[in-house]
């Protein structure tokens, strides 16, 4: 029972999250992983394969496999509603430009629709839905002010302001990675020069490694791949661990960039957090370190004891709890 005040006693009523069950989906350009998870956000099973197929067909065809293979055994009235994860711009269930699957103008929801018809279905920008991960089950629970920053592929940041995800007027709030940093610097996939994206992503650690490893035979990243599509931000991380100086660099100068433009988000929004995740993040103190000192290094000094940044705590699950959050901020 609950505190009574007078009157009627009052009664406690506890939620229960195995009531109702979410699925989440993740799209990456190599991979679809899905996984099944209650009301708490809590993974009860979930699988991953590779995304032989990028068509909008292939693709589709893979989430409905992969849905129907973890709701077999439940009924469709159970599942609460399926979230879906992407890389790319999307507005009303339309992905209006994946630049990692190669979409333009994809009616995505409308195409799941007809596999999946009696489940409710929300897709959204990956981004976003790591944001919901965060300030539903990662270091954003019950904070009301804070932005997550996702280091991939790509980089992004979105942002939880009074407690509410902001979209902007299009719902495409959010591209940070296409912040200049560098008017001179290298060519980014917008068709700019020297975004933070082009700077500090996956996709530029693993440039910039090919770039000077191509010229460079006795480079150590050669001792732990064959050929030079095997370098990616992992086999560099891989390479720093095992202490490549040019590795360590790379890394280095990735985090400082990174470091430079959230101070810019600092500056702009004070927000009490800052939450850094993506796979890039999982390479930890060697990114996290010279992001940190070049962060604090240009903030304001009576901003620098404001923040707190801060690895995402969600680890490899990070999108398809935040996928599964998206349903709830949907339903709720």
């Amino acid at each position: 029972e609950g505190v009574s005040r007078g009157g009627r006693k009052p009664v406690l009523l506890r939620f229960n999250p195995d009531s109702f069950l979410v699925v989440g989906i993740e799209i990456e350009g190599d991979f679809i992983a899905a996984s099944l998870m209650n009301l708490d956000l809590t993974i009860i099973k979930k699988s991953k394969e590779s995304l032989l197929d990028s068509s909008e067909f292939g693709v589709i065809r893979e989430i409905a496999a992969l849905v129907k293979d973890l709701t077999k055994e439940i009924s469709d009235e159970k599942i609460l509603g399926i979230g879906i994860a992407i890389t790319g711009l999307v507005e009303d269930g339309i992905v209006k430009r994946s630049v990692n699957l190669g979409w333009k103008n994809v009616p995505m929801e409308g195409l799941l629709r007809r596999e999946i018809p009696d489940i409710p279905i929300y897709i959204d920008n990956i981004g976003k839905v790591g944001v919901l991960g965060e300030k539903h089950a990662g270091n954003g629970l019950r904070k009301e002010n804070f932005i997550y920053v996702r280091v991939g592929t790509g980089i992004s940041a979105n942002f939880i302001f009074g407690g509410q995800l902001y979209r902007g007027s299009n719902g495409y709030a959010g591209e940070f990675g296409h912040m200049t940093l560098e008017p001179a610097g290298p060519l980014c996939h917008c068709g700019n020069r020297g975004c933070l994206e082009a700077l500090a992503s996956g996709r530029a650690i693993a440039e910039r490694m090919k770039k000077i490893a191509l010229n460079n035979k006795s480079c150590k990243i050669w001792e732990i791949v064959e050929n030079e599509t095997e370098i990616t931000a992992k086999t560099v991380e891989e390479a720093a661990r095992s202490g490549d100086e040019t590795a360590l660099q790379i890394y280095r100068e990735a985090g400082y960039y990174l470091g430079i433009g959230i101070a810019n988000l600092v500056h702009l929004y004070n927000p009490e957090l800052i939450v850094v995740g993506g796979g890039v993040s999982r390479a930890e103190e060697l990114l996290m370190r010279p992001l940190l000192e070049s962060l604090q290094s240009r903030l304001l000094d009576e901003l620098k004891n404001s923040v707190k940044v801060a690895p995402t705590i969600l680890g490899d699950n990070e999108n398809l709890i935040g996928a599964g959050a998206l349903v709830l901020e949907k339903v709720l």
